[in-house]
């Protein structure tokens, strides 16, 4: 079942994550679309800005703070 509740809320990738195109670099930004469960561990689906849209683990982002700020402050 997908849970939207963090719809809409901005994250940042805290490690790089590898996927089939390469790998995210860390402190990448996204915005959540949906949480779902799958055999028995969540994922978390996130539109990234450089255009990827994966699933990750929770583990593999933070919610963004600053979410006006962005990735762009380097914080």
């Amino acid at each position: 079942m997908l849970d939207r509740s963090l719809g809409g809320i901005r994250c940042l990738t805290v490690r790089r994550i590898a996927h089939h195109g390469g790998y995210l670099p860390g402190r990448l930004g996204g915005t959540i679309r949906y949480t779902t469960e799958n055999l028995g561990r969540t994922l978390v689906r996130v539109d990234f800005d450089s255009g990827e849209s994966l699933m990750v683990l929770p583990d593999d982002v933070i919610l963004d703070a600053n979410p006006e700020d962005g990735a762009r402050d380097g914080a």
